[in-house]
């Protein structure tokens, strides 16, 4: 059954039985109901149907997206894969680091040893201070005053700035302390960046272009880690070559600053500071003249209901459908890290090399196959449904884990005395090998971009900012998380450590599974798919006595 797309009926009767009480649009409502008569649809379709219809407040609009003309589709499309620079930015700095970090030229300068040997303290400590960074402007207080009191757009070139000051620091720097200073900083900036990138994508984009748009994401990143790795290649071992790297990755910070100022804000943003008619000639640069007016008067709307209920209280993170909502974010995002894709990417080629292959080759044919293999997101994310993504991701994952675990289990044993390991079955060899490369192609075209886009559309515009920094911030935990005991595992249950990966894989599949397909669907009716959702089925039963009462 998790094949077939779930029923969203209960999502779809809560929609449309708002849609009675507005008397502007009965006649309309009529119409709909007539044809639906003469011409029946299935549950889902339906559902999908009346989401991509009817606006919060029942007010019938075309389907956002269908009537974009090509030329704004492309505008839009321009956008996000420019701001996607962002992104790039992060998988600039996993790519170079690793490689500098192990150059002679690098430990000389800056660690000031002659014999090219850096302390794995110091090592730990380069690696992990970018991720303490990147949880500081995470951290919700800190990333939803940027998102909601600079803006989306404002935030990104904040980002920009800091990671160009983040970088100088490094290329300087004559010293550990100076360049662990560097590393703090260039964090601080990819925290933010993190936070911001995918939310800006997603609420610039018509609702039937925002999965491929925001898959762009993780796109981004998988090109920064590729690009990273080539210009490591041909500098790295170079006199100062460290240097020229690290104001080689400013250049396209400078270039995402610079294009931010002709990109537009986000019109919700500009609607939820007031600034209405800024936002309907943004939207009419990148919608049809009827769609345009339509989505700015559903996200007036949205935030005429939040003024009602006040100033957000960040206690109501803790209450309701947005708490629920807020856990689904967290959970998805610190899955994407503990099913162990950072793992493959930090420690794949020291167990390559354990078994007998060339390090550099793995990590040549790995970041092809990441970048790769996120391209079928792009193009199946608003066609197949984030769901179908996420659950044969989740499969494959759980999959290659298994094998890794087995085959290495079985075939891999270490020796006591140097404590180098060696394969005793060349099939066992090649199994782990397609193995860890198949891993990386299910997480990249599924759950390495789906979250991102699940988690910059399940919130309410009302705590958008606040919900996506909890989430983000617990990407980092994970990533944190991942980074400081996968090394323990590894070295007290050696390829066991894949089958507590696979534990989180197979908890993916259900959590997949569960999950309401949102592509097609306003992002100001998302939250309602997950009425009728276990877990949620209080908050719909409250929420249409609360209707009835006021009926």
């Amino acid at each position: 059954f998790w094949l077939k797309p779930f029923c969203l009926k209960s999502s779809s009767d809560s929609i449309a039985s708002r849609s009675a009480h507005s008397q502007e649009t009965e006649m309309s409502e009529q119409v709909r109901v007539e044809e639906s008569r003469s011409h029946p649809i299935g549950a889902e379709e339906q559902a999908q149907s009346v989401t991509s219809e009817v606006t919060s407040e029942g007010t019938a609009k075309p389907k956002s997206g269908s009537s974009v003309p090509l030329g704004k589709k492309v505008r839009v499309a321009m956008i996000a894969v420019f701001s996607a620079l962002g992104s790039t930015l992060f998988g600039l700095d996993i790519g170079y680091i690793g490689p500098i970090v192990e150059s002679v030229s690098f430990e000389h300068d800056v660690v000031h040893t002659d014999a090219g040997k850096i302390s794995s303290g110091t090592e730990g400590l380069i690696v992990s201070l970018f991720s303490l960074g990147a949880m500081l402007t995470a951290f919700p207080p800190v990333s939803s005053y940027f998102l909601d009191s600079w803006g989306r757009k404002a935030s990104i070139m904040i980002g920009s700035v800091i990671f160009i000051v983040g970088s100088a620091i490094q290329a300087l720097a004559w010293g550990t302390t100076q360049l662990l200073i560097g590393r703090f900083v260039a964090g601080m900036s990819i925290g933010l960046l993190s936070s911001v990138i995918v939310l800006y994508q997603s609420e610039v984009a018509p609702a039937s272009m925002r999965g491929a748009l925001s898959t762009l994401y993780q796109l981004g990143i998988t090109f920064g880690i590729l690009i990273a790795a080539y210009i490591d290649q041909v500098l790295v071992d170079r006199t100062e070559g460290w240097r020229v790297v690290m104001g080689i990755i400013c250049i396209p910070a400078l270039g995402l600053l610079v294009g931010m100022i002709f990109l537009p804000r986000s019109p919700r943003w500009l609607v939820q500071t007031g600034k209405r008619d800024e936002a309907r000639r943004v939207l009419r640069s990148i919608r049809a003249e009827e769609e345009a007016v339509q989505e700015e008067l559903e996200i007036q709307q949205e935030l005429e209901k939040a003024k009602l209920e006040g100033e957000p209280a960040w206690s109501e993170l803790l209450h309701g459908r947005v708490f629920s909502l807020c856990v689904l974010g967290v959970t998805l995002q610190l899955l994407q890290q503990l099913v162990g894709m950072n793992a493959f990417m930090y420690f794949g080629p020291k167990i390559f090399e354990s078994i007998g292959f060339s390090k550099n080759l793995f990590t040549t044919i790995n970041n092809f196959v990441n970048f790769l293999s996120t391209f079928p997101a792009v193009l199946l994310a608003d066609l197949a449904g984030r769901r179908q993504l996420m659950l044969w991701s989740s499969i494959g994952m759980f999959v290659a884990c298994m094998l890794m675990g087995t085959f290495g289990t079985i075939f891999v044993e270490q020796d006591a005395a140097t404590g180098a390991y060696f394969v005793s079955n060349d099939s066992a060899r090649w199994v782990i090998t397609a193995s860890t490369f198949f891993f990386v192609f299910n997480f990249a075209y599924g759950f390495g971009p789906i979250v991102w886009v699940y988690c910059s559309e399940i919130f309410p515009l009302r705590y958008r900012a606040r919900c996506i920094g909890v989430s983000t911030m617990a990407n980092w935990v994970g990533n944190f998380i991942i980074a400081q005991f996968t090394p323990m595992l590894l070295d007290s249950i050696q390829f066991g450590t894949f089958y507590v990966f696979g534990v989180f894989c197979f908890f993916s599949i259900f959590l997949s599974a569960w999950l309401p397909e949102t592509k097609g669907v306003p992002l100001e009716l998302v939250q309602e798919l997950f009425d009728g959702k276990a877990g949620f089925g209080g908050i719909a039963e409250k929420k249409a006595r609360t209707t009835v009462g006021e009926a």
